[in-house]
């Protein structure tokens, strides 16, 4: 029975113990005594385990808290309570039978057993004793660890104080431990409480949320709470100890000064000694220091310049570890040997103790430089550096030195597995199907080389790209490029070149900029054969491409690659390509890519037979629909071919001249059609002349640059290049584009300042001599231009104001001297203006001089402002006085007056100038000179601002409204009606009106056939942007009463041209807003009466007529009913009126008119 375990808990275990003592001896009961303790060991914690089998767990607690209150404990029992999972259980787990209590047992302490009764249910309770139990033990654990806790900051609190011979000096303040920060916060708000600061002491706990001030236990610390901050205050004086002041006292003694002196000899030697010593140490350093640095250098260098048979290591790690150990000490031997060098003389040295340990430090400094190198020779994680077959030096990134066996497992592994193991072994670890491709690809990256990584790309991109989001193929493109530039094969380099091209679908202008500059470096990296060979079929593929942006990069991608190819592709292919897509294109943002790469294509064609093609295209972009094809063609493609033309000697008479015939040719056809209709209207075709005159003076600045540069002086601009005072560049008109400034078209600053310099002091003399280009400017272009302006017109105004624009920016360019020599002499001549002013009644008779066509405003605004002194301002007003009094005095007409102070009314600076003018015409004795500046005043009041209207114009205005003279009187009246339209302010409108009332309601106008049909014409003008006050009560009424006596005017002719204003005044007013009384007295009354007289001298006009009547009448009746016909407004009225006129005379005027004042 010895051998059975004790399983009776109710048995002692001396009880079970004893059947099993024998009489042995002495030994026998040690060996009994040692077996009977395993036994009960045994026996208690197989006694653990059968109350934990039989679910008896408070049986078990009970059992191990008597255990641990004797000093014995169980581990089974410990490892079960002190795990809480296994008291996770549910309702369900327990049994149904209850397990009563009784309150006999009290050696359960953590146990509160008077809640329990005898009648069972006690599986609540079950859970409230564990808990309790788990409890306990954590607060036994929180308060060792505040053990451990307190007594750490205690090491750490003394440490921090260093005690010097009984003075106590705190240490340098350290970082605060979040144990003290809590304690002294602590103290700090009971101090705050005590003290009556209750705002801060609040403002303090808010500040400091983590920490509970009413507890102390927060702290942390498993200490007794310390006494008040005031205490501790007052307290400190108690430990701290003051410091004493001392002071040094000197007493005479006598020494040996003989012995003194030998030691300070001494002293003095050594030092120099060490010093000297010291310095060449220093020196040695520098020297192993300046080897070193060289030595790294060369390694790179030879790194950098291995050929391309450099060693490809096996995998067999123990010969390639051989080889790079021996290549490595051979690599750093000299380096070695210099650092050994220093190290060795620092040996030698045998001098004092002090000498020995200044030999340490150096030889320590020396020795780190020497680890240094080692560490860089033999293999770093940055690089290893190794020699090839040929003996170069070779470096290997960590990443590429990949075996199945480490260096550092070489030297320690004694193993001896044979090939066909290893590898089996290898391929049970990394079973991979060997189909996969990323697989495969992945496999021969051990040791791979430049070249089999550009390959690898060409064989993963195809993959790659259709996997990547549209929006994010751009970032393929540098990987794309790079990968064809380098790879060997030229199908796969297609390929990939095909994929770039391909990559994007419809790519932006962002996009093709990136394609474009990979296609550029593309070309430097590649050469102009391969350029041809493998990237221009791709542009030739996409040229048909049914997507306009994949065009677009075609055409971008020839201009791109213009100076990279050779010229004669340049003249061929690239050229066909481009003429092709220009012609065919239907897109015009293509054709005006395709118009940008033809500019910088003739910027390095060199094929002199490719200029007349060139041309062709010129004049085709010119001519193109799209007004963004024609901008670029002006600013990219006609400088680019202008420059050319000037290196051929083509620019006057081919390039210019062909610009100049073609306007030739317009007005020349413009005339003939005129001559033919027997119109006074010059039909020219718009927009070609507009094309025309704008590339004419984008090429004025190149003529000018051509014509300075050949003149006889250009021999001596290199003795003035770097004398000269820099031209002011402001003097010149603003360039249209950066290709036509004028610095950019003569080479710099300097070049154009010598030339500018030379040719204005050559032309500037009493005599000059001439030369080419100069006289072809002279003599050819400018009377061509003035024969276009004479018969360009003045019914068109945008191209008066191109002529005067291009004679600006002529006069401008040349220069102030060019002008008074040779441009204004040739229109004085063509006007025949003469200081002695000849007699021009038959030019005034013939309707048709110079001074009543275009020439006029182009002399003025084109020639006489371009530029701005006293005297030229002079002039350009001499000269308007002498046009108004002359086409006033021989009544001629007054188009081309009108036209100049249009032009020169745009400019803000010439507003005072031709007030000035107009008001020497208000005072002048002519009656006709000041009818004619009544008439101009009317521009003056749209072209000019409310202030100058105030305090000039209508001051004239009205002085000229009292004039004697009727037809005066009779001009000011469009002038006021102009007011009307375009001045708000209250008090000059008013005494507007109360003109207008004058014009109206006096008897002396009512007779007056002129006044009347001027009033009639200017109130159907002004009627609807006027007030409605106005037109309520003046307009309507007016023209009402004007109608009913045009009914009994017997002059016919009269009746007619009143009733056709009459016509023009109603069908203006009818898309105004008029009340129903309004409609009822005034408008139908006079409309009524106009219908009379439409049917007597213009009946296809009286169904118009009777069409407004009916609509006004419905508009009354339907008020008067209270059912306003819905269709009835002044839009519809106008499309009404609109679709009845028919064969007017001034449609253009009624088109006008339903234009509402905003």
């Amino acid at each position: 029975m010895a051998d059975v375990p004790n399983t009776n808990p109710f048995l002692d275990d001396e009880d079970v113990e004893k059947p099993g003592i024998t009489a042995t001896g002495e030994n026998d009961i040690e060996s009994q005594a040692a077996k009977t303790s395993d036994h009960h060991e045994l026996s208690l914690d197989a006694l653990a385990a059968s109350l934990l089998k039989e679910n008896f767990v408070l049986t078990a607690l009970e059992f191990h808290t008597e255990l641990l209150e004797t000093g014995r404990e169980i581990p089974r029992l410990r490892d079960y309570f002190s795990n809480p999972g296994n008291f996770e259980r549910t309702k369900d787990e327990f049994g149904t039978a209850s397990l009563h209590r009784t309150s006999s047992i009290q050696t359960f302490d953590s146990l509160d057993f008077a809640r329990y009764s005898d009648d069972g249910g006690g599986q609540v309770d079950e859970r409230v004793a564990v808990l309790e139990f788990e409890l306990r033990k954590a607060q036994e654990t929180i308060k060792s660890l505040r053990a451990s806790l307190t007594q750490e900051a205690e090491n750490e609190l003394g440490s921090t104080e260093q005690v010097n011979e009984g003075v106590v000096t705190l240490g340098q303040e350290e970082a605060i431990k979040p144990m003290d920060k809590k304690a002294i916060n602590f103290l700090i708000n009971e101090y705050l409480l005590l003290q009556n600061y209750k705002l801060t002491a609040v403002t303090f706990s808010e500040e400091n949320e983590d920490q509970d001030f009413e507890d102390w236990d927060d702290v942390g610390l498993n200490m007794a709470r310390p006494p008040s901050l005031l205490h501790l205050y007052k307290d400190y004086g108690n430990h701290a100890t003051p410091v004493m002041s001392t002071e040094d006292f000197h007493c005479q003694v006598e020494l040996e000064r003989e012995e003194d002196q030998k030691v300070w000899e001494e002293w003095t030697d050594l030092k120099s000694q060490l010093e000297s010593k010291v310095a060449d140490l220093e020196n040695q350093i520098d020297v192993c220091k300046k080897e070193n640095q060289s030595l790294k250098s060369q390694i790179t260098e030879l790194y950098d310049q291995r050929s391309e048979n450099q060693v490809i290591y096996s995998s067999a790690p123990s010969k390639k570890h051989s080889i790079s150990t021996n290549q490595d000490n051979d690599c750093t031997l000299g380096v070695d040997n210099s650092v050994n060098n220093c190290n060795e003389e620092c040996d030698r040295t045998d001098v004092t103790d002090s000498v020995k340990d200044s030999d340490s430090k150096a030889k320590s400094v020396i020795n780190g430089d020497q680890s240094r190198d080692r560490d860089i020779s033999e293999g770093s994680s940055e690089s290893v550096v190794v020699l090839d077959r040929n003996g170069s030096l070779d470096e290997r990134s960590p990443t590429m030195t990949i075996s199945p066996t480490s260096e550092s497992t070489e030297d320690t592994s004694k193993r001896h597995l044979t090939p066909t193991f290893r590898k089996s072994l290898l391929d049970v670890c990394f079973h991979v199907s060997k189909d996969n491709r990323i697989v495969h690809e992945v496999s021969q990256i051990i040791g791979a080389d430049r070249d089999h990584i550009i390959t690898m790309l060409a064989r993963c991109l195809p993959h790659i790209v259709p996997n990547v989001l549209l929006a994010k193929r751009e970032e393929l493109i540098p990987l794309i490029l790079c990968t064809a530039m380098l790879h060997p094969d030229s199908k796969e380099r297609d390929k990939l070149l095909n994929i770039l091209f391909n990559l994007i679908k419809k790519p932006d202008e962002e996009q093709r900029q990136m394609i474009m500059t990979g296609c550029v470096a593309f070309a430097q990296h590649t050469g102009s054969a391969r350029l041809m060979e493998e990237l221009l079929p791709q542009c030739w593929e996409q040229i048909n491409h049914k997507y306009p942006e994949r065009r677009i990069l075609v055409a971008e991608a020839c201009g791109a690659l213009a100076s990279y190819l050779p010229t004669e592709i340049l003249s061929s292919l690239i050229l066909s390509m481009l003429q092709q897509m220009m012609v065919d294109d239907k897109e015009a943002e293509v054709r005006e890519a395709v118009v940008r790469s033809l500019g910088i294509l003739f910027g390095f064609i060199s094929d002199t037979d490719k200029y007349t093609q060139g041309c062709e295209l010129l004049w085709t972009s010119l001519k193109d629909p799209s007004e963004r094809v024609v901008m670029t063609a002006l600013h990219v493609f006609l400088p680019s071919l202008a420059v050319w033309a000037d290196e051929l000697d083509k620019l006057q008479h081919s390039l210019i001249h062909s610009v100049v015939r073609d306007l030739e040719e317009l007005v020349k056809c413009a005339l003939a059609a005129q001559k033919a209709s027997n119109s006074t209207h010059i039909p020219l075709n718009e927009s070609r002349f507009m094309n025309s005159m704008a590339a004419l003076q984008e090429l004025i600045s190149f003529l000018y640059v051509s014509v300075i540069k050949t003149g006889p002086y250009s021999d001596r601009v290199g003795e003035v290049l770097h004398n000269v005072v820099d031209v002011d560049i402001s003097r010149f008109p603003k360039p249209s584009s950066i290709l036509s400034d004028l610095k950019v078209v003569c080479g710099d600053k300097d070049q154009l300042s010598a030339l500018v310099h030379l040719f204005e002091n050559h032309i500037g003399k009493e005599w000059f001599e001439p030369w080419d280009s100069f006289n072809w400017v002279v003599n050819n272009l400018i009377p061509r231009l003035l024969e276009v302006v004479l018969g360009a017109g003045l019914a068109l105004p945008k191209i008066v104001n191109s002529l005067c624009r291009c004679f600006f920016l002529l006069s401008r360019t040349f220069g102030k001297v060019f002008v008074e020599k040779r441009l204004r002499p040739k229109f004085i001549e063509l006007m025949v203006l003469t200081d002695e002013h000849t007699d021009h009644r038959g030019y005034a008779a013939a309707k048709q001089t110079s001074v009543t066509t275009c020439v006029v405003p182009v002399y003025a605004a084109g020639v006489l402002s371009a530029f701005n002194s006293e005297e030229d301002r002079q002039q350009l007003s001499q000269f308007l006085q002498e046009i108004l009094c002359t086409l006033s005095m021989y009544q001629a007409p007054l188009d081309s007056l009108k036209a100049a102070f249009t032009e020169l009314s745009s400019t803000h600076s010439n507003h005072e100038l031709l007030l000035t003018v107009l008001w020497d015409a208000v005072v002048h004795t002519s009656p006709q000179v000041r009818a004619t500046s009544a008439r101009l005043f009317e521009l003056m009041v749209k072209g000019v601002g409310e202030n100058l209207i105030s305090t000039r114009v209508f001051p004239a205005l009205v002085t000229l409204g009292t004039d004697p003279e009727i037809i005066v009187r009779t001009a000011t009246i469009p002038a006021l009606g102009a007011i009307i339209e375009n001045v708000s302010l209250v008090d000059m409108l008013d005494r507007v009106y109360m003109q207008f009332v004058t014009f109206m309601d006096d008897p002396m106008y009512r007779d007056e056939h002129e006044v009347n049909i001027e009033l009639i014409r200017t109130l159907a003008r002004v009627g609807p942007n006027a007030e409605p006050r106005f037109r309520d009560d003046l307009i309507l009424p007016r023209l009402a009463f004007v109608a009913l006596n045009n009914n009994h005017q017997q002059n016919e002719r009269k009746r007619t041209e009143v009733a056709l204003q009459l016509f023009e005044a109603y069908s203006a007013l009818s898309c105004c807003f008029i009340n129903d009384q309004l409609v009822q007295e005034a408008m139908l009354p006079g409309l009524r009466c106009l219908k009379q007289d439409m049917a007597a001298v213009a009946p296809e006009r009286e169904e118009v007529v009777s069409s407004i009547i009916k609509d006004y009448e419905a508009k009354v009746e339907g008020s008067r009913s209270g059912n306003l016909p819905s269709s009835h407004g002044p839009e519809d009225v106008k499309s009404r009126v609109m679709n009845r006129i028919k064969d007017t005379t001034s449609k253009a005027n009624i088109s006008n008119i339903f234009t509402r004042k905003k």
